[in-house]
């Protein structure tokens, strides 16, 4: 059932700072000037994790990557679209980091979730990044939905963005549209072109979570492959081949196009 776009109401016990009001719209507005090419928010409190039951709104922001033309790598007969971009994911951090002291400043409560990357992190805080996933995020604020590869879609880039979270207790105005299913219905354009044949060709559900869309370990075993040859352990031929928010014909560069 889609919620309607409310501001969240939260149990009379539950210390929140009532003395302000947050103006969605020019938040999000306020958050693009900063950077960010996506920003959303959702009402996450559904299977929440205890560790955030005290933060039941997830803000969800990405920056979108480079054209393809510039993110295809080839070596012999190994090609591969690289989605690893660090100066991405550092201006995503620093935006996050300004979402949180905004709020913070508002009387509000704020926990930084980052890109996914494999950079180490000894700190305490980031042994609390697994429990939520930038999917669930994403999801619940409406900008896209998890497709067969496993990674997040949206209508206007597909897959080819990088992800953030920040999960808060601000009353924001949460979407009315999150996802719950998958939309890429009889579309199977990235199960044929896995050169593991990874892709299991399933459509998510949320409430079947625990269904594995990919063979984890033939997907790695490919990354692997690719590695030896080109020195990194990416692929993204599924990336390339979904034609959602698809404004590039990415296979011919696949193929060796110029």
């Amino acid at each position: 059932m889609k919620r309607s776009a409310a501001k969240l109401e939260y149990p009379r016990n539950q210390d929140v700072n009532n003395a302000y009001t947050i103006d969605t719209i020019s938040f999000f507005k306020m958050v693009r000037s900063w950077g960010a090419t996506m920003v959303g928010a959702g009402d996450v409190r559904e299977g929440l994790a205890m560790e955030f039951s005290h933060l039941p709104a997830a803000i969800s922001l990405a920056i979108a990557h480079p054209p393809l033309r510039d993110s295809i790598i080839r070596k012999d007969s190994v090609s591969a679209y690289t989605n690893q971009f660090p100066a991405i994911d550092a201006s995503l951090e620093k935006i996050q980091k300004r979402i949180a002291s905004y709020l913070r400043s508002m009387g509000w409560k704020a926990f930084v979730i980052p890109p996914d990357t494999d950079k180490q992190d000894p700190s305490f805080a980031a042994r609390l990044f697994p429990l939520f996933p930038h999917k669930t995020g994403a999801t619940c604020s409406g900008l896209g939905w998890v497709g067969k590869n496993g990674l997040l879609i949206t209508r206007e880039y597909g897959a080819r963005l990088s992800w953030g979270t920040v999960l808060t207790d601000a009353p924001l105005e949460v979407s009315a549209r999150p996802y719950f299913k998958g939309e890429c219905n009889s579309c199977n354009r990235c199960v044929r072109v896995c050169p593991a044949g990874a892709i299991k060709g399933r459509e998510w559900r949320r409430d079947n979570s625990g269904e594995q869309l990919l063979d984890i370990e033939k997907c790695s075993q490919q990354l692997k492959r690719h590695k030896t040859v080109i020195g990194k352990a990416i692929c993204a031929h599924c990336v390339t081949a979904c034609p959602v928010g698809n404004r590039e014909d990415a296979n011919y560069f696949m193929e060796g196009g110029d």
